[in-house]
């Protein structure tokens, strides 16, 4: 197990402990790392994201707290991985769309959605297809308003 892979596994922790702070010192290690792959950044954008979606207040933009911006940035590394384009669902779906980056974004909710409908629906078990068929009305609305 590289370096990189602890590092995300005691953010993980961390997190999972309810320790942001500590979740985020980690995270802000590896993703600068020259050793980390794209996917662990990727990973680590994600964990970052999550992590301000608990302790919003750990944003690196104090003006904004959505978590879509990190999980935006963990897409250009790993475009198809099939947890950050949830992800990015949820953020259309809490607090975070009340964010005014979330709701200038609509059209990477599309962007994730159409991903997952139309490339990756066969490699989704049931519960994710269920998960997936919950954000249709939201894809429809955000399509009829034209994003």
């Amino acid at each position: 197990m590289s370096i990189i892979e602890k590092r995300l596994i005691q953010a993980e922790i961390f997190y999972q402990n309810i320790e942001p702070e500590l979740a985020m010192s980690i995270l802000n290690k590896v993703i600068p790392d020259s050793l980390a792959i794209e996917s662990e950044i990727a990973e680590a954008l994600t964990l970052k994201g999550i992590t301000v979606y608990l302790a919003p207040y750990l944003s690196e933009d104090q003006q904004n707290y959505s978590t879509l911006i990190y999980f935006q940035k963990a897409l250009k590394y790993d475009p198809h991985n099939m947890y950050i384009l949830f992800n990015i669902l949820n953020s259309f779906s809490c607090i975070d769309m009340m964010q005014e980056n979330t709701q200038k974004n609509k059209g990477t909710f599309i962007s994730a959605y159409d991903v997952l409908k139309n490339d990756l629906y066969d490699t989704l078990n049931k519960e994710l297809k269920n998960d997936l068929h919950r954000f249709s009305s939201k894809y429809n609305e955000f399509r009829e308003e034209g994003f």
